[in-house]
């Protein structure tokens, strides 16, 4: 054993490995807690969408990549949202964006994502479409024409509500 600068140095190589692998081991450990922390959504009784605006595009983006990717049954929902802030209501099943104000429904309907939008009807429209389809061909994924896109004011008089549908075939 010699010190340099203080610092005790062993010429022990089995000492050198053995602590490497205990870190080693310890890390490893962590990533996989870490990763499956990030598995699946919590529940909660009072889930609710959060107030940030997203883009239309942004929300065609992720109902291409959330609903029509799961498509025809949609049992792939949690899976795909499940890297997302989420939280699904316990009682009616809707997935709640924590932050944006979003919502995905998986339901005997088939799939649907609602997002809130302060733009003009035809603007949002035509962003949400440029949006899905930018991400269809990406995951290269077919556009149903079943699609279903309607829209209510706000109740807070600011904007719109948009809900995009996919129904069971």
């Amino acid at each position: 054993m010699s010190e340099f600068g203080g610092i005790d140095i062993y010429d022990s190589t089995n000492t050198m490995n053995y602590a490497c692998i205990k870190i080693t081991a310890i890390v490893s450990i962590l990533l996989v807690s870490a990763c499956m922390k990030g598995v699946g959504v919590s529940l909660s009784p009072n889930a609710q969408p959060g107030e940030d605006l997203i883009p239309p595009s942004y929300a065609g983006n992720f109902f291409t990549e959330v609903c029509l990717r799961t498509a025809p049954n949609f049992t792939g929902v949690p899976q795909a949202i499940s890297g997302e802030p989420f939280v699904q209501h316990q009682e009616t099943g809707t997935y709640f964006h924590k932050f944006a104000d979003l919502s995905v429904k998986v339901s005997d309907y088939g799939c649907s994502l609602v997002f809130k939008s302060e733009a003009d009807v035809d603007n949002t429209i035509a962003e949400l479409a440029k949006g899905v389809t930018k991400n269809a061909a990406n995951w290269n994924v077919q556009i149903p024409r079943t699609l279903d896109v309607t829209s209510n004011a706000s109740p807070d008089g600011k904007g719109r509500y948009f809900r995009i549908g996919l129904p069971r075939s």
